[in-house]
């Protein structure tokens, strides 16, 4: 097979795995039973095969018996090469150039930027140059170097902020490419320095991963992404995006706040002082989950020294706090001071979400903060608000398809069935017959 048709058909490799959401070992078991009883005969075992992909993945010749199955396979799933339907600008162009597109800025993208920053990449943009470095080097035709590492390093700064933006669903596969790139490179490169940057970058993208998987109900998969993020922060030396891991996991309890409690404290205690804007998030995660259970004091003393170390944090500073803006820390403020009945820090909260908030609020941020600004606004008596932010959520929550705002969305409801008005009680029928009958997995 000549280099280009090596080039094509690692191309036709990452599109079957990224599209079907599969692993290699998976893609295996399908070589294996695509595979005449003589053809399986001359197969190894399925982990064997995995590592022919990978290796065919980067370059690797590819022998008569694996270039007839791959056929086969692409015959079989010829769809996942048509076309994706598009929708809108971000629909055009491919999630991992979107990706780096928008990591490359080092700063916030609302909606109407991410479309612009879209159209300008489906039509054809700056990122060819180090795009076609990092395919030589993947394919083992170019030595990996600073600037294939830095396009990967602004990718995984991207994903973290488009996936405000886009659902799970869209960006997961390619989030699942971009991990495999980084660990072939990984296993290619023997440069201490540039080892160390691409552990880091293999940690920051699979909490994102593992976070992906938990939404999409996966908790298979979203415990492979915990555990490699456990080994690429250990081979980092990266104490903050193992105790990052910790903190997603305060969410995927099942709704076992004693267990979010204890979570949080560990991400904390493994933290240390690592980053100022992880250790505020896992404050008032600490925070939430008190509040959750009732625990007063430990919820107000969270939340205050949260608050404290915000102060003179920098949320950009790591890839994963990028959301948590002022207006997204404000609402986790408000989510503590509104369910402990603090009134007026509920209402200084609240009234910090609407002013940082501005036009242009990233989708999945909607989903959270008004829901909480709903259950703040419905105990201090304003209904009719508490009703306009619920249903604000709930749009955002449906597009999103996000399981966090469908458990904000459950708690405001619990609170508006205490209620008479019409209007809530029109917000819980809409509600019912929004919500998904299925939830997401814990991860106990």
């Amino acid at each position: 097979m000549s280099d280009d048709g090596q080039v094509e058909l690692a191309n036709e490799i990452r599109l079957l795995l990224e599209r079907k959401i599969w692993s290699q070992d998976h893609l295996a078991r399908e070589m294996r039973d695509a595979a005449t009883p003589k053809e399986r005969a001359q197969l190894p075992s399925i982990d064997s095969i995995a590592r022919r992909i990978r290796a065919h993945q980067s370059g690797a010749p590819v022998g008569r018996v694996y270039a007839e199955l791959y056929r086969r396979l692409f015959a079989r799933y010829s769809e996942v090469f048509d076309p994706v339907p598009a929708t809108g600008p971000e629909e055009l162009v491919d999630p991992l150039l979107l990706a780096w597109t928008v990591g490359r800025l080092g700063q916030r993208v609302d909606r109407r930027s991410l479309f612009q920053l879209a159209a300008i990449a489906a039509a054809g943009s700056s990122a060819l140059e180090p795009g076609e470095r990092l395919l030589r080097a993947l394919t083992g035709t170019h030595r990996p170097d600073i600037e294939t590492v830095r396009h990967l390093e602004a990718r995984t700064r991207g994903f973290h902020r488009i996936e405000e933006h886009l659902p799970a669903k869209r960006l997961y596969p390619a989030l699942l490419t971009h991990i495999n790139e980084i660990s072939s490179l990984l296993e290619a490169n023997r440069d201490e320095e540039l080892r160390h940057r691409l552990a880091m970058a293999a940690a920051e993208s699979a909490v994102l991963a593992a976070w992906f998987a938990w939404e999409l109900g996966d908790p298979h998969r979203a415990g492979e992404q915990a555990h490699l993020v456990g080994v690429a922060a250990k081979q980092a030396g990266d104490a903050a995006s193992a105790a990052c891991m910790t903190g997603y996991q305060t969410y995927m309890t099942g709704g076992d706040h004693a267990v979010g409690v204890q979570l949080a404290s560990s991400a904390l205690e493994r933290l240390g002082d690592a980053d100022a804007a992880t250790r505020a998030w896992l404050l008032a995660r600490k925070g939430e989950e008190s509040a959750l259970l009732g625990d007063r004091r430990t919820a107000l003393e969270s939340i205050r020294e949260a608050e404290d170390v915000y102060a003179g944090a920098d949320h950009n500073a790591r890839p994963w706090t990028c959301f948590l803006d002022q207006a997204r820390f404000a609402s986790m403020c408000l989510s503590v001071y509104s369910r402990v009945r603090e009134e007026d820090r509920a209402v200084d909260a609240s009234g910090r979400v609407t002013a940082f908030m501005g036009p242009g609020v990233e989708t999945k941020k909607l989903c959270v903060v008004q829901a909480d600004l709903a259950l703040s606004f419905f105990r201090l008596g304003d209904v009719s608000e508490a009703v306009n932010c619920a249903r604000s959520s709930l749009e955002a929550t449906t597009a999103m398809a996000a399981p966090l705002g469908w458990d904000r969305l459950d708690h405001v409801v619990d609170e508006f069935s205490a209620s008479t008005a019409q209007a809530a009680n029109r917000f819980r029928e809409e509600y019912s017959a929004s919500r998904p009958k299925t939830e997401p997995p814990s991860l106990l």
